[in-house]
């Protein structure tokens, strides 16, 4: 072969390498760009849905925006009192109702303007859509779809994983929850990439730490998070952040602890049947109510799919612990983690309530259960055969498993519904008629904006209310008994008292000389909320003065709604 012909054959070689590169370049581009196309389309679906339940709140609200509980006004009101110096309730009475550190905290910026209101709102939708860009770029990273049917199907997952996991409908809950999942699916996320690549995301420490802050349950995430860095002999690492999240969470109950109130929240003291019965040192003790919080997470067909997935992961985690000490591997070390977070939460959580305990857990579980079958999810991906029936039949099973959080989101408009007649209009009661101190047992909505003062009867403002509904639950008193709050009302000077009650329920048990004096049930009842108010006064004199306030309410109410009056005082 004579030289020229050398060259030109080499030159020629390398005009069809250079060739087969950019075309597959191009071919690159066009699939990225394909992958982007399909997850705005997500976003847009998923946004689409959000939209179209604010707008059915609207709608049936008069125009009022509500969220689907009264609780995440308790934090709105709270953040309030924190910009006015004061970490409470009612100014000058220190108390701790909500149950995430951080979240009333970042509230506190919009106190006093017209966005506080809605700030949950922006703040969970924000929240939501970061956790389905998490998710977007975890499925990239996994590199699971390998052609555009794969890319199709994971853009159906994200929509699917918004709707079947409460992801939509926990941000009209406006808590913290949905910050909390978009931590969770952050932490795993990272700890993917660090199991894989031994290069740590620098934002994964702060995650850990955060977790916690947003949700108590964030502590076992994060403990198996650490436990995961301290394996791989990131010491420096996993000791610092530890030393952190026992400074802030530890730091949070020391002040707590300086204004004389409880280490732990009110609102965690008063729901955790874990706290109520095994702190006090009654029945079986911290052991067994954790255990029984077990049995009742295995009651629940969620729960106990979570918890036999846990176990698997635990199985996992004892085949690799004696032959692998120090050098577990990924699927061991995430294995490790979801043991963590289950039994966190078989422990010390709760389900159920809007469905909204435990989405953290049903997210990251997911997550974790993804990294851990990637190679299949792949192969089934790839099997063009049967990847069509695969994938219907997975949507399907996720459909039936998660049937009750998908059919939920058709209530959320009535929800906010029932809090629009009963919540709301107490809130408009006490603060544009009566104008007094009230005693209540749902506190959020009368709290906020409400310059007088207002005895919560729930336990989460007032360390005495609690203490009497504590002893009730741990002596299983009725809870419709108020005879015991008589003298906490007496002394507290409130005339009025407002209460709810179921329509099947008999009257709540008062001490003698309280008097019912109006009665005001609502339209819709969907057995969320108890469907009727019952107003009392404490004495009569205080019965007959209320009757003009009484009277003028009656008539600003909403189309549809009635209010009893009871003229006669029974």
């Amino acid at each position: 072969m004579k030289t020229g012909e050398g060259s030109g054959l080499m030159s020629a070689i390398n005009v069809n390498v250079k060739t087969r590169q950019a075309t597959f370049d191009r071919v690159e581009i066009r699939s990225a760009r394909f992958s982007h196309l399909v997850f705005l389309g997500a976003l847009t679906a998923i946004g689409v849905i959000l939209l179209g339940l604010i707008l059915s709140i609207l709608r049936l609200n008069n125009g009022t925006f509500l969220y689907t509980m009264d609780d995440p006004y308790i934090d709105l009101a709270l953040s309030d009192q924190i910009r006015h110096g004061n970490y409470g309730m009612n100014p000058g009475e220190p108390a701790a109702p909500s149950s995430s550190i951080l979240y009333p905290l970042l509230e506190v910026p919009a106190s006093g303007t017209p966005l506080h209101p809605y700030l949950p709102l922006i703040l969970n939708s924000l929240a939501m859509f970061a956790t389905i860009a998490i998710m977007h770029r975890f499925f990239v990273y996994l590199r699971l779809a390998q052609d555009g049917f794969g890319v199709v199907v994971e853009g159906i997952a994200l929509v699917l994983f918004a709707v079947c996991f409460n992801l939509i409908a926990v941000v009209f809950t406006g808590f913290e929850h949905s910050l909390h999942i978009a931590a969770t699916a952050a932490c795993i996320y990272g700890l993917a990439v660090f199991l894989d690549t031994e290069n740590m995301p620098a934002w994964l420490p702060a995650v850990i730490i955060v977790a916690p802050l947003l949700r108590y349950e964030g502590l076992a995430l994060s403990v198996g998070a650490i436990l995961v860095l301290a394996l791989r002999k990131r010491w420096w690492i996993a000791s610092g952040t530890l030393v952190l999240i026992v400074l802030t969470v530890g730091g949070f109950s020391a002040f707590l602890v300086s204004l004389k109130l409880p280490p732990l929240p009110s609102s965690v003291l008063v729901k955790s049947q874990v706290v109520v019965t095994g702190m006090s040192g009654t029945k079986m003790g911290v052991i067994g109510s954790m255990l029984r919080n077990a049995h009742s997470m295995a009651k629940d067909p969620v729960g106990l799919l979570l918890l036999l997935i846990g176990i698997a992961a635990a199985i996992v985690c004892i085949s690799e612990f004696p032959a692998k000490p120090w050098n577990w591997t990924p699927r061991g070390l995430m294995s490790l983690v979801l043991v963590a977070m289950v039994g966190g939460h078989a422990a010390a959580g709760s389900f159920g309530w809007f469905n909204r305990y435990e989405d953290y857990l049903i997210v990251g579980t997911a997550l974790i259960c993804i990294y851990l079958k990637q190679e299949t999810i792949r192969s089934a991906l790839l099997y063009r055969k049967r990847r069509f029936l695969w994938v219907s039949a997975g949507a399907v099973a996720l459909l039936l498993i998660t049937a009750r959080y998908v059919t939920g989101y058709f209530s959320v408009p009535g929800n906010t519904h029932q809090l629009y007649e009963q919540n709301f209009q107490m809130h408009r009661f006490v603060n544009d008629f009566y104008r007094g101190p009230v005693a209540v047992y749902d506190i959020g909505l009368i709290a906020y904006h409400n310059p007088n003062y207002f005895l919560d009867l729930g336990g989460l403002s007032s360390e005495k209310a609690r203490s009497i509904l504590s002893d009730a639950v741990l002596s299983d008193v009725n809870s419709s008994d108020m005879d015991p709050y008589g003298p906490l009302v007496s002394s507290s000077g409130v005339k009025v008292v407002i209460l709810t009650e179921g329509p099947a329920d008999p009257d709540p048990t008062v001490p003698v000389s309280w008097k019912k004096v109006a009665l005001l049930p609502i339209s819709r009842q969907q057995m969320v909320l108890d469907p009727r108010v019952l107003f009392y006064t404490t004495d009569t004199p205080s019965a007959k003065e209320l009757q003009p306030e009484l009277q003028a309410f009656s008539k600003s109410l909403p189309p549809g709604m009635k209010l009893t009056i009871y003229d006669s005082l029974p």
